[in-house]
């Protein structure tokens, strides 16, 4: 089954920009969960969200569009730890709904102790440090293995991720052999469900690695945006449309070794909001050309859902109900 998917961003893991309001009694600066948590009423708060920002309307649109399977960021603190809430009542309720309307999922790791990244969506911005203590790489393999055994019979439950974008600073040896270790912990909780290790940001470094492994059900990811290189703020939508078509040699050459996703892919880019008829044309050739390039590959999940700015090249239902992204290519 090729992905034809859609993440649900910014409901187990907060990040500013996808929620402002959530934020707006927080300090000034902040754009994590780990500040978030420090406003009096932010379990309140999260409580509310966690309810009401995914709810199944939304997963039953998704599924009558034709997605087949949505991607859920989770923190590795779901089960209770430190600051954070609890959020592992609210996933399992979630996880009921999702499987009651019959779509697939998938549990995408997005957080880990100390933090892989650096970014907000780590769950703590400007820290990097998980790579630095074996503790933190022990810890977040148990809280996958526990994940696992959770959500083990659910029929719905497709693939796990075992931990989204750790920086390309990290030294590659250590990234893999936390892959290796956690697959292997993993599998002897379930020897057929697919695991997805994401490329670190270097898509083109994994060939030895998945020729030399005995992995079986594994998926590749990596997450190509345009709207974070420099180099590519000047361009001119024609442009864009060019730099996305070259994806597809760069997929193909992936797959021959190991099935490749994108596992996020948006249309934000550094234009102007797409409010005038010809901004809308032009965002729709983007995502054509987009959807054309990855195509062949085993899978593309577009970031995200929705965001509380509802005119944005990173908000699916509304680019689909703005017919900006066409639903027949999408499912090609």
């Amino acid at each position: 089954m090729k992905l034809r998917a859609v993440n649900l961003g910014g409901w187990f893991v907060l990040e500013h920009w996808m929620t402002p309001s959530l934020f707006q009694n927080a300090k000034e600066g902040c754009n994590d969960e780990t500040c978030f948590m420090e406003q009096d009423n932010a379990h309140d708060l999260l409580d509310h969200h966690h309810q009401t920002w995914i709810t199944r309307s939304d997963i039953e649109w998704l599924k009558a569009q034709g997605v087949n399977l949505v991607r859920i960021p989770i923190p590795w603190w779901l089960f209770g730890e430190g600051v954070y809430h609890k959020t592992v009542d609210a996933i399992d309720q979630a996880l009921e709904m999702i499987d009651d309307v019959g779509l697939d999922f998938m549990l995408d790791l997005h957080t880990a102790p100390g933090c892989q990244n650096g970014f907000d969506n780590g769950g703590i911005q400007h820290v990097f440090t998980w790579h630095k203590d074996p503790a933190n790489i022990d810890t977040t393999i148990d809280v996958l293995e526990s994940i696992m055994k959770r959500y083990n019979n659910v029929s719905h439950f497709h693939s796990i991720q075992l931990l989204n974008e750790p920086l390309k600073k990290i030294p590659l040896d250590i990234v893999q052999d936390f892959y290796i270790r956690a697959y292997q912990r993993l599998r002897t909780v379930n020897q057929q469900r697919y695991i997805v290790m994401h490329d670190s940001f270097r898509m083109n470094a994994w060939e030895e690695f998945f020729t030399t492994k005995e992995f079986s059900n594994v998926i590749l990811d990596t997450h190509m945006y345009q709207s974070f290189d420099e180099r590519l703020f000047s361009y001119s939508i024609e442009q864009h449309c060019e730099y996305a078509q070259k994806r597809t040699t760069l997929l193909q050459n992936v797959e021959q070794y190991v099935p490749v996703i994108v596992g996020e892919w948006s249309l934000g880019i550094r234009l102007s909001q797409h409010t005038q008829i010809q901004e809308k044309n032009m965002l729709a050739q983007y995502a054509s050309a987009q959807l054309h390039a990855m195509k062949e590959c085993s899978g593309h999940v577009f970031w995200s859902y929705k965001i509380e700015r509802q005119y944005s090249g990173w908000n699916f239902r509304q680019l689909v109900d703005d017919g900006i992204i066409n639903m027949k290519e999408f499912l090609q």
